[in-house]
């Protein structure tokens, strides 16, 4: 018993259980699961969007809730597969002139 202890064997199979316990885990998580925003207000968010085809979506930014309305009236024709719309509150605020405490305290930045 003591020379199998001493031997290492075991410190191996843990180490290799442990492996391929870990590789099940991450497999089993990353099934067929998307990635979406959670707990962003007013997002409407593409339906592929988090997924394995999220790098052809496109988000559209708009001006207010109303501007959102028109961009989700359109996107009904062409579907929301591909396409989401966020409401921005009011104008941006234009970064070229404005100082980092005034970006950092922008709730929309």
């Amino acid at each position: 018993m003591k020379e199998i202890l001493s031997s290492g064997i075991i410190e191996s199979i843990v180490t290799v259980a442990k492996a391929k316990e870990e590789a099940k885990m991450a497999k089993n998580l990353n099934q067929g699961k998307k990635k979406k925003l959670m707990g962003i207000p007013k997002l409407e968010d593409a339906n592929d969007a988090g997924g394995r085809n999220a790098k052809d979506c496109t988000i559209i930014l708009t001006e207010g809730d109303s501007a959102k309305s028109l961009a989700l009236a359109g996107i009904e024709v062409v579907g929301r597969d591909k396409y989401g719309v966020f409401p921005l509150r009011g104008k941006f605020l234009n970064v070229r002139e404005a100082s980092n405490k005034q970006i950092m305290d922008n709730p929309e930045i």
